[in-house]
């Protein structure tokens, strides 16, 4: 499994932001091995963490060239102040205590 950590400092969405978002969210929904994402909020600052859960690095590459998706990262100074990804292996997991939580979201 793999993970793309998408660390983002918000600037300001206008419409085309959200049509282009929704787009993309649909591209990765339908694509085979897309397995969901988590999303987190800092409290102390603007920033958000979003983590998507991918079965393998052919179908994260298969994403990675949808065509919005290509278009989204031309135009990110146009709606974030900075952004970073990380795109991780899972070579193991193991832990307790979260339930549903522990696997990849559905």
């Amino acid at each position: 499994m793999y993970l793309v950590t998408f660390r983002l400092d918000p600037g300001e969405y206008d419409a085309e932001f959200h049509d282009l978002n929704d787009a993309i969210q649909a591209a990765a929904e339908g694509t085979d091995g897309y397995l969901g994402k988590r999303t987190w909020h800092a409290p102390e600052s603007e920033e958000v963490l979003v983590v998507y859960y991918w079965e393998s690095l052919d179908t994260l590459e298969t994403f990675g060239a949808y065509s919005e998706h290509e278009e989204a990262k031309q135009r990110w100074t146009e709606w974030y102040d900075a952004y970073e990804v990380t795109v991780t292996e899972i070579l193991d997991s193991y832990g307790s205590g979260f339930g549903d939580d522990a696997d990849p979201p559905a």
